[in-house]
C-alpha cells in the first residue's frame, strides 16, 4: 500500500492505563474469524479508518476503488464488538455513500448522529465540499439537515482540499473550514447567521482543523495555527499563535485529553508531542526495527501511552508501543509485533477494554480486502513500583442517562467532565454523583482521579 496522508480524528483515551516494561498481544479468536473480519473489495483497498460509535460499536470506512467509474466506492461498515455486522445499519451493516471523489471522513454529532465529510468534486479551483448527516441507528439519510440532508459549499484555498476541514462544538453547531473561510452552521446545517457576515468569517486555512476546547486548531505542513472559533489569532499558543514544525512534511496529528497535540511525520517517522502552550515538549525517533519497516501510518494514544500501526518492509502489518517516557516497550519480546500472515497494512486502530482493534488491508489471490483485527493485550512485566492494592472496578450508572437524572458513581471519586471535542465542563475533587439537567444530549467523557476515563451519554 502507498504511503498517504491520513484521516485525523480526535484521540479517544482508553479506560485502562497500563504502565508496563513489555506486552504481549494475541489474535481474540471470539472476534470475527479466528480474530479477524475480512470485507472482499469489488476494486482496490484505500486507507481503511476505524473509531468507535457513540453506541459502543465499530465504524470502518473507507473506499473500495473500483476499476469502473460507474460504481459508488465509499463505504461505511457498521460491527458489533464481536466483529458480526450490525445489520440494522444500511443493508447488513454496509452503508453506501454517493460516489463522491475524495477520501470522507466521519464525526460524530451528539448521541444519534453522524456527520460525513468529502469533496464532492473535482472541479479545481472551484471544487465543492460536502457534510452528510446520518442516522446512527440505521443509516438512513437526515433529510432535515441542510437541504435533503446535506450541506455544500466551495472550497477555494491555495493547498486544495483536506477532507478534516469539519469540528463539531460543544453545542452540536459545526465549524467548517474551506481554505480561505470559516463557515459556522447550526446544528440542523443551515448557516448560523448571526455568525461573522451571515455565518462566514475570512480565514486562510488549509482546510484540516481541530477542536482544542473552544479554540480551534489549523494544521499547515510547516506550522500549527492557533485562533479562536471567529478566527482571532491567539497569541499565547507559541510564537505569536504558530508553532513551527523543525521541519515541513506531512503530519497526522490528535490532541489528547490534555489538549496536547500528538503530531507523525509521515516521511521521517518522527514523532513529537506539542503541549497546550504551543512549545515542543519531546520528540522521539520511532524504531525502524533493523530496518524492517517500511512506513507508519497512524497512531493512537491510550492512557498516554502510545501504540502505532504501519507497514513492514516484507509487506506486513505491524504495530508497536511507546510508553509515556518516550521508551520503546516491546510486544511479544520484539520491538515490533508483525502480523506475518496477512500481506498488506494497518492503517489505523482503536485500543478499548484492553483490546487493540486495528484496521488495514490485505491483498489475497486477483482480491483485496479490507481488514479488522482484534488483540487482547496483557501485562507480562509489572514493575514494583506500579503494583497498587487491589480495587473494586469503578462504574457509572445509569449509562446511558435520560438528561435530567442523577448519574452516580460506585465509589466516591475525584473526576473531569469533558464534551467529546475535549472541551473540559466541571471537576470535583470528591464526588459521588453528577448532574445532568445542565448537560446537552450526547456523548461525554469522564475522567477520574485514579486515571481512568469512562464514556457516558445523556439522551
Amino acid at each position: 500500500m502507498k504511503k498517504k496522508f491520513t484521516t485525523v480524528t480526535v484521540a479517544m483515551i482508553s479506560a485502562f492505563y497500563l504502565n508496563l516494561n513489555a506486552q504481549t498481544i494475541n489474535l481474540d479468536t471470539s472476534f470475527g474469524n479466528n480474530g479477524i473480519v475480512s470485507i472482499p473489495l469489488t476494486g482496490e483497498a484505500d486507507d481503511l479508518q476505524i473509531i468507535e460509535s457513540t453506541d459502543n460499536k465499530l465504524f470502518v470506512y473507507g473506499k473500495d476503488v473500483p476499476s469502473s467509474v460507474s460504481l459508488t466506492p465509499n463505504k461505511i461498515y457498521k460491527l458489533n464488538l464481536d466483529g458480526s455486522y450490525d445489520t440494522s445499519f444500511g443493508i447488513g451493516g454496509t452503508l453506501t455513500l454517493p460516489n463522491y471523489v475524495s477520501d470522507f471522513t466521519i464525526r460524530p454529532q451528539g448521541s444519534d448522529k453522524i456527520l460525513v465529510s468529502f469533496q464532492k468534486t473535482s472541479e479545481d479551483p472551484s471544487a465543492q465540499i460536502s457534510i452528510r448527516r446520518y442516522n446512527l441507528n440505521n443509516g438512513s439519510l437526515d433529510t432535515a439537515f441542510g437541504t435533503a440532508g446535506e450541506f455544500t459549499t466551495t472550497f477555494n484555498g491555495v493547498n486544495g482540499f483536506r477532507n478534516n476541514n469539519t469540528v463539531v462544538l460543544s453545542d452540536s453547531s459545526i465549524l467548517l473550514s474551506t481554505g480561505t473561510r470559516f463557515i459556522k452552521l447550526l446544528s440542523n446545517g443551515t448557516t448560523d447567521n448571526s455568525y461573522g457576515n451571515n455565518g462566514i468569517i475570512v480565514q486562510n486555512n488549509n482546510g484540516y482543523i481541530l477542536s482544542s476546547g473552544s479554540e480551534i486548531l489549523n494544521f499547515h505542513n510547516d506550522k500549527i495555527s492557533k485562533t479562536t472559533s471567529t478566527g482571532t489569532i491567539v497569541n499565547s499558543f507559541g510564537s505569536n499563535g504558530n508553532f513551527t514544525y523543525p521541519a515541513s512534511s506531512y503530519y497526522f496529528s490528535k490532541i489528547d485529553f490534555n489538549r496536547n497535540i500528538n503530531s507523525l511525520d509521515l516521511d521521517n517517522n518522527l514523532f513529537y508531542n506539542i503541549n497546550t502552550a504551543g512549545s515542543l515538549s519531546s520528540t522521539i525517533n520511532l524504531t525502524n526495527d533493523n530496518n524492517t519497516l517500511d512506513f507508519y501510518s497512524n497512531f493512537v494514544n491510550h492512557g498516554n501511552e502510545f501504540y502505532f500501526v504501519g507497514e513492514s518492509t516484507s509487506g506486513h502489518p505491524f504495530i508497536s508501543h511507546y510508553n509515556n517516557s518516550g521508551n520503546l516497550v516491546q510486544i511479544n519480546n520484539q520491538n515490533s509485533y508483525k502480523e506475518t500472515g496477512i500481506d498488506g497494512s494497518y492503517t489505523s486502530l482503536i485500543v478499548k477494554n484492553n483490546s487493540i482493534y486495528a484496521a488495514g488491508d490485505k491483498y489475497t489471490g486477483n482480491t483485496s480486502y479490507y481488514i479488522i483485527a482484534k488483540y487482547n493485550i496483557s501485562n507480562t512485566s509489572l514493575p514494583t513500583s506500579e503494583v497498587k492494592p487491589e480495587k473494586s472496578n469503578f462504574n457509572i450508572f445509569p449509562n446511558p442517562v435520560n438528561k435530567g437524572n442523577t448519574l452516580y458513581f460506585n465509589r466516591a471519586q475525584g473526576y473531569e467532565l469533558y464534551d467529546m471535542s475535549g472541551k473540559l465542563l466541571g471537576k470535583e475533587k470528591s464526588a459521588l454523583t453528577i448532574d445532568t439537567s445542565k448537560l446537552n444530549t450526547g456523548g461525554y467523557l469522564i475522567k477520574t482521579s485514579e486515571g481512568e476515563v469512562e464514556r457516558v451519554i445523556v439522551k
